[in-house]
């Protein structure tokens, strides 16, 4: 499923925070999209996935496999989300329901997009969380799991579907290098499975090096660069990416 967005601007008033973005993503391609924090990286996602919040406003085209989602009524957009396209948000603990039982909350994004019996749902769900490592959790609450068992619960949520599209917002941030290889795994793994397209959001270089095969770099709110991996990490053209390069253990690599 192509993703396509095109000159694509996020405004707070008059003041543009997100400037002419432009790029693609085709089925089964895992593209990075990196930058510094408040370089722009999250306000693309969430204006793609048309959960920006309510004072900021946006322009240009954002097209799911020839679909236009910018400007879409949210009643359309609820449809789409979570079925044909998902997202994995960087904080766990703020995407799930601290009162409700993890296996649960996968079984109801299940069920939001699925006319299966709760049961059904219920069984998936379990399927689903033993598919990304976590046996014998569906009956936990989110604070008796570990930040990196929470991140694979959202994992799970965000696969229930198997959606064409998925966004990972710095999904390894919070978590250490061990666990982060295990939920870098699972991600490739799952949208492998599915030959789905993802936008993989990060600051670290080394993350995307293993993950993705073109980059986008961003910053102050445009597209600076973009290319292969390769081309990107070993012979940046803009200065920008250089200096991140510089800031980065991959320089010494």
């Amino acid at each position: 499923m192509t993703v396509l967005v095109e000159e694509l601007s996020v405004f707070a008033g008059d003041r543009p925070l997100v400037r002419e973005v432009s790029f693609e993503v085709g089925e089964g391609e895992r593209v990075g999209l990196i930058g510094e924090s408040g370089s722009g990286k999250s306000l693309t996602a969430l204006a793609v996935m048309g959960l920006l919040p309510e004072e900021l406003t946006a322009t240009g085209s954002v097209r799911l496999h020839g679909n236009e989602l910018l400007g879409a009524s949210e009643r359309v957009l609820s449809g789409l989300r979570g079925d044909r396209m998902s997202m994995v948000f960087q904080e766990p603990m703020t995407a799930l329901n601290p009162l409700m039982r993890v296996g649960r909350q996968v079984a109801e994004s299940i069920k939001l997009h699925t006319r299966i019996s709760w049961r059904a749902a219920r069984d998936r769900a379990v399927e689903l969380l033993e598919s990304v490592q976590l046996s014998g959790v569906a009956r936990a609450y989110p604070h008796q799991l570990s930040g990196g068992q929470r991140q694979r619960v959202l994992l799970a949520m965000a696969l229930a579907n198997d959606p064409g599209f998925l966004i990972c917002d710095e999904p390894t941030t919070a978590l250490d290098v061990t666990v982060q290889a295990q939920v870098l795994e699972l991600i490739v793994a799952g949208i492998a499975r599915r030959s789905a397209g993802l936008l993989f959001i990060t600051h670290d270089l080394a993350v995307v090096a293993r993950v993705c095969e073109r980059l986008l770099v961003m910053h102050d709110g445009r597209i600076v660069e973009q290319g292969t991996t390769r081309e990107v990490l070993t012979e940046p053209r803009h200065e920008y990416t250089r200096g991140l390069l510089a800031a980065s253990d991959l320089e010494a690599a």
